[in-house]
Order: structure tokens, then C-alpha cells, then sequence
């Protein structure tokens, strides 16, 4: 074997060894999004361990944009965070993102199958999918923010309770990145 043979040989197991030493997706992740102000981890990534943070982070985004326009503020409902958990996880096992799941069950639905009562209350509901950055708090509420139907959700005066779901399973599996499925369940009594 000549020289030129050798160097091709050097120069392949140089490649493999980049290649087996090549930094798992979570090393490479991209660094935090910075929190917005008063919303501790909202620039956070999410991850399973920390879903509570999550889950605290997005109310007080949400919050935060209700006060700026002048509206009360959303509060926790567990009722509501049992059904849109229920969906963001049942979206990513099922691979789906819609409202309705595949037997054609809506929000409304499922939010009174969680115990939620349907007659005499205003319901909604926001989807988010996004992967890394992506999926932090803040992007997920920036995007609703910038969608008419979403933002009419967070703002509307009716609304006074919110559950958040939170899963990490993509409902389109498309790569290997982390994934954030958010649902946001509304709710509140109709006034006669």
C-alpha cells in the first residue's frame, strides 16, 4: 500500500472518531431563552422534571398579559389542568395536534368528561407545539399573543381559570429534538 493509501486510511478513522465523539442532542441543546421579567423559568426549556415550573411560568405569562390589559387574573383549575394534560398527552402518544382527538371529541367534551361543567360557562382552549427554544413559556405565549383566536382566549374578560397541560412527546414526530406540547384549557361562569 502506498503513501496515498495510508493517508486515506488516516484520514477515514479520523472521521470515525469525530463522528463517535460527536456530542449527544441534549450537550448540544441551545442555551436558555432569557425569563421574562417576574416569570421565573419562563426562557427555560422544559423538561419532565420541572413541569410544575412550567406550568407556573405560562399562568404568569398569561397573567401578565391580562394585566396589561387591564383584565383579573386567570387562576388555577385543577379540574382544567386534568383535562388539557389528558390532551397534550393523548396528542403526542396518538400523534395529533387538533382540538378535537380523533374520535372527534372536542375541548368542550373533555373538559366536562374531566368534571368541568359545560352548561352555564365559557370554555377555551389554546394548542402550542414547539421543539427547544421553541417550546419555552415565553415563545408559546408570544405565539398565542400573535394569533387572533389564541389572544382573544387569553384576553377575554369571561375567562377566570386556566389548567395547563404540558407533555414532551412531539404529536409529529419529525426529529429528535425536545419537544414541548402545551394545552391551555379556559373556563368560567356565564353571567345571566
Amino acid at each position: 500500500m502506498g503513501l496515498r493509501g495510508l493517508i486515506g486510511i488516516a484520514l477515514l478513522a479520523g472521521v470515525l472518531l469525530a463522528a463517535l465523539q460527536r456530542p449527544s442532542i441534549e450537550a448540544a441543546a441551545p442555551p436558555p431563552l432569557r425569563d421574562a421579567a417576574g416569570c421565573p423559568h419562563s426562557g427555560a426549556v422544559p423538561t419532565r422534571s420541572h413541569i410544575e415550573q412550567t406550568r407556573t411560568a405560562i399562568l404568569c405569562l398569561l397573567n401578565k398579559e391580562r394585566a396589561r390589559h387591564g383584565l383579573p387574573a386567570l387562576t388555577q383549575n385543577t379540574v382544567l389542568e386534568r383535562a388539557s394534560q389528558l390532551h397534550s398527552e393523548d396528542m403526542g402518544r396518538r400523534n395529533f395536534f387538533a382540538h378535537s382527538n380523533p374520535e372527534g371529541a372536542d375541548s368542550g367534551s373533555r373538559m366536562e368528561l374531566a368534571g368541568y361543567p359545560r352548561v352555564g360557562t365559557w370554555l377555551g382552549e389554546n394548542l402550542y407545539w414547539g421543539e427547544e427554544t421553541a417550546g419555552t413559556p415565553v415563545r408559546a405565549v408570544r405565539g398565542w399573543m400573535h394569533s387572533p383566536g389564541h389572544r382573544a382566549n387569553i384576553l377575554k374578560p369571561e375567562f377566570a381559570e386556566v389548567g395547563v397541560g404540558v407533555a414532551y412527546d412531539a404529536p409529529r414526530p419529525t426529529s429528535e429534538r425536545r419537544s414541548t406540547v402545551y394545552t391551555t384549557d379556559f373556563g368560567g361562569l356565564a353571567q345571566p
